[in-house]
């Protein structure tokens, strides 16, 4: 495996990073997608209904939520993508595999507990309506899904 340089923020641009992030905070935000719609579809619950809950509007509409939510993915993404960068520094240009899943996995429960316990309580969004394990576990996907992702594409 080839090592990046020592002048690791002299050859990747934060902006490069950035929008590494945001690409796989999309893609990861679609596996997340997946996993909420298959732990919807064994509680009996409808796709329709899940991803409405995604939509703060009065008129929920489904697709909205969808957008919505891959929407927020890709920003989260780009915000990883700062932690990414920041976490490579010079003393540690490369993080391995694991420890890029690792420290995705640990952005994604960041997310879920200061969505969960602060921002969907203050807004009474629908989404807190969902199992506690089911959500937090969508976030543990996402964040280790993006932190994969994202170190091999800057590979």
């Amino acid at each position: 495996m080839a090592k990046l340089s020592k002048d690791f923020r002299k050859e990747i641009k934060f902006s490069e990073v950035a929008v590494e992030g945001l690409f796989a905070g999309l893609l990861a935000g679609l596996a997340m997608a997946a996993w909420m719609a298959v732990s919807a579809l064994i509680r009996s619950e409808t796709l329709g209904d899940l991803f409405s809950r995604f939509n703060p509007t009065q008129t929920a509409s489904p697709l909205m939520g969808l957008l919505l939510h891959l929407a927020a993915s890709s920003v989260y993404g780009i915000l990883f993508g700062l932690v990414w960068y920041l976490a490579s520094t010079p003393r540690h240009t490369d993080l391995s595999g694991r420890q890029a899943v690792v420290l995705g996995a640990g952005y994604g429960v960041l997310l879920f507990l200061l969505g969960w316990y602060l921002l969907l309580p203050a807004s009474a969004s629908p989404l807190r309506q969902l199992p506690f394990w089911q959500f937090g576990l969508a976030h543990l996907i996402y964040g280790a899904i993006m932190g994969w992702l994202i170190r091999h594409s800057i590979r």
